[in-house]
Order: structure tokens, then sequence, then C-alpha cells
């Protein structure tokens, strides 16, 4: 019987084989380099850190040192300049006499002057003599009792060139009395301060 078998090639496994002309001109990989090492990383960290503490407490240090801005309104306020005090307003000379009366004649002018009336007289009249007031001129008064205000009044003229105007505080009810005390009346042209006269009535 014929034996077809090839022999097997005499081959040495421990026997590395040669490298062929060109893997041995193939250029060699360059090697990786090595991960970083957890000491470096450590170095790392650690800086970054002081880095960050660093910067926080000079963040700190100049907000300390810098001072907080003023507060502005939310409307800002139109700057007013004070204006010059006015003089006191010189008096017109509209009103030239004033006095007191318990009766008025028919021209309104008064019978028998009087400072000093009875608690039950009817009528007690302020008479004013004008000079050539012009037409609305505002005649006014204000009254005191023991130095307090008790009431006011006030007349506008409706011509012109009138000689007096006068006012009354009378007794509207028989029982009625006025107040015990001394009085000051103070009287006025267009508001400016003309002339003042006291009564007393006990």
């Amino acid at each position: 019987m014929k034996d077809n078998s090839k022999p097997v090639p005499n081959i040495h496994p421990e026997m590395a084989s040669s490298p062929s002309p060109e893997e041995a001109t193939q250029p060699q990989a360059p090697q990786t380099q090595p991960p970083h090492s957890s000491k470096t990383l450590l170095y790392v960290g650690g800086g970054i850190a002081v880095l960050l503490l660093i910067g926080g407490l000079f963040a700190v240090l100049q907000k300390s040192t810098t001072s907080p801005p003023t507060p502005q309104p939310a409307v800002q306020q139109p700057t007013l300049t004070p204006k010059p005090t006015l003089p006191r307003s010189k008096a017109p000379g509209v009103i030239t006499n004033v006095l007191t009366a318990s009766s008025l004649d028919a021209q309104g002018k008064a019978m028998v002057s009087a400072t000093t009336f009875a608690k039950t007289d009817k009528n007690i009249y302020l008479v004013l003599t004008l000079n050539n007031p012009k037409l609305g001129t505002k005649i006014e008064y204000i009254r005191y009792l023991n130095g307090k205000y008790l009431d006011s009044g006030a007349n506008k003229l409706l011509k012109a060139g009138v000689t007096n105007t006068s006012f009354v505080w009378s007794l509207k009810k028989p029982e009625a009395m006025h107040l015990v005390g001394t009085y000051k009346v103070k009287v006025y042209t267009n508001g400016v301060f003309e002339k003042e006269i006291p009564y007393t009535v006990q």
C-alpha cells in the first residue's frame, strides 16, 4: 500500500522566526505616556483650592474696604432757592379813624363815642372813618377778648369814595349779655393792618 502523506517540516516551537526585511524596516509605534499618578492629581487639586481660597479672601477684603454707595431717592426733588423775605406791607391809609359807640346817626356816624359798655347794652358799634377808598376795597376786623381770639368779620365796599363803614355786635335775645372783659379790635384794609382800639364790658 502506497503512503501519500507529506513529510512535515521539522519546526522547533522554541525557535522564533526571524522578521522579514519589511517588518524590520517598519517604524515602531510610539509608546503612550502612562497616566498621571494620584500624587500629581493631589498636587493640582490642592493648588486650585488654594487659588480659590486666596481669591475669596481678596474679594471679601475688597468689599469691606469699599464704602457702600449712597442710596439715591427714587424721585429727585427739585432744588428750591429760598426767596428773600419781603418787607412788611405799608398801611394804605384808607382807615383814618376808628372808635366804638352804642348808637349811630342817620349817616352811619357815631352819635356818642364810648370805650366802656354794660353787659346788657343792646349794641356795640365799631365805626371806621375812610379816606377815599376804591370800589371793592375790603375792610376787616379781628376781635380779641382778654388776649384771646374771639371773632372776625369783613365789609366789601360796593361804592367808591364812601366816608365811613361800621360793624355791630348786638344782643339778639332779651336774656343775652355781652361777655365781661377787656376787648381789643384790630382793623385791616385788604388784609393789611391799619389800626386797633380797646374797649371794656363790665
